[in-house]
This record gives C-alpha cells, structure tokens and sequence, in this order.
C-alpha cells in the first residue's frame, strides 16, 4: 500500500482515462516513468497494465453479451420509450432471448432466456435505464377534458 500520511487516508488521484491515455502514451514511445509522471498515474501500476498478468478490468464475471451488443440494447429500449412504448422486463427478456438464439454462444440461461437476477444486473450495469411500473389508468379518468379540469380548478 502507498505511503500516506497520519490522518490523511489514500485516494486514487487518476481515473480509468488518465491510465488508458498512459498506456496510449507508452505504446507510442514514451517511457513508463515520463508517462507516470505526465498522466499523474502511479509506475508500477502502468507496469502491471502492461504485464500479462492483467486480463480485465472490470469486477465480477464476464456478461453474456458484449458491450457493444448491450448498448445495442439500450439504445432500442431508449428509442422506444422515446417514441412512446416503453418497454416491460419481459419485452427485453425476450429481445435477448431471440438474439442468443439467433447468435448461439454459451450462457446459463434455460432456452437461453435471462432471468430476474440479469435483468437487475443489466439495470445496475446501464444506470441511465430505470425500472418504473405503471399506473392503472380508468376510463373515466382517461375521458376527462380540458374544460372539465378548469371547472375543478374555478
């Protein structure tokens, strides 16, 4: 662990850019300890970037779909609600469902349908989605014209 000092606990002071743009650096010449210093990104963290002991970075296992294949996704279910239908758990349940059967890979989903746990992984991977659940709208509410909420308001 880096020196710190008394009372002062240790904070990362570069991000997952600051260390791609390193790592961009070096490949193109510069030195591990100039790009350390320039991109304020610790040596031996460039150097473990590089080593082949690193494979992800990223917690938790791999997803079933790329991430290419999950904006994918998101931008139909963005698209969708946009152009006014909102789409349920199970509308996109069954979206991947038809994609892995149409691209079969390996998954632990039976008939390659995901379950709840995915879905909710999806939402927490995806946080510009949101799970909502409707409200039951009457016919008699939904009959209601404008003239007859001035008069409540009068």
């Amino acid at each position: 662990m880096p020196k710190s000092q008394k009372d002062c606990p240790y904070r990362k002071r570069y991000n997952r850019d600051d260390i791609e743009a390193a790592l961009e650096a070096i490949s193109n010449g510069m030195s591990k300890k100039k790009a350390s210093v320039m991109f304020k990104v610790p040596r031996p963290t460039l150097q473990f970037r590089l080593s082949n002991k690193f494979k992800k970075s990223s917690l938790g296992p791999d997803t079933y779909l790329t991430k290419e294949e999950e904006e994918v996704l998101v931008q139909w279910i963005i698209e969708s609600y946009r152009k006014g239908f909102p789409r349920r758990k199970d509308d996109i349940q069954i979206s991947v469902k038809d994609f892995l059967d149409k691209a079969p890979r390996s998954n632990p989903f039976p008939q390659n349908k995901p379950g709840d746990c995915w879905y909710r992984n999806f939402l927490r991977r995806h946080p510009v989605l949101t799970h909502r659940t409707t409200e039951a709208v009457t016919a008699a509410s939904a009959n209601i014209s404008e003239d007859d909420i001035k008069k409540w308001f009068l």
